[in-house]
């Protein structure tokens, strides 16, 4: 078995692309949210077709900005455990 490491190096590790959720509970939510979405915009076709093309625009751009969120979260996330790291290996915390 590869090293992440190598992984990582060779193209073969997508660990944004492999993000998946393991929450029952998440699933729910967005299964939830989404149908509440669908019932809006279906509503809002009924009542005014140009308003309900505007929303989704604006629901278009706001998903735009959750990958550059999750980018940043992993990086955040990795750093952390970089730190962690070095002070679990500094030698003033070995004992």
């Amino acid at each position: 078995m590869d090293t992440v490491l190598k992984q990582l190096y060779e193209g073969t590790l997508f660990p944004a692309e492999e993000y998946k959720p393991l929450l029952n509970e998440y699933k729910e939510i967005v299964d939830k949210q989404f149908e509440h979405y669908e019932n809006f915009v279906n509503k809002l076709d009924k009542i005014e077709p140009s308003l309900s093309k505007e929303f989704k625009n604006i629901i278009d751009e706001y998903l735009d900005v959750i990958p550059h969120e999750f980018y940043q979260m992993f990086i955040d996330g990795f750093r952390l455990g970089s730190k962690i790291t070095f002070e679990i290996f500094n030698d003033e915390y070995i004992k």
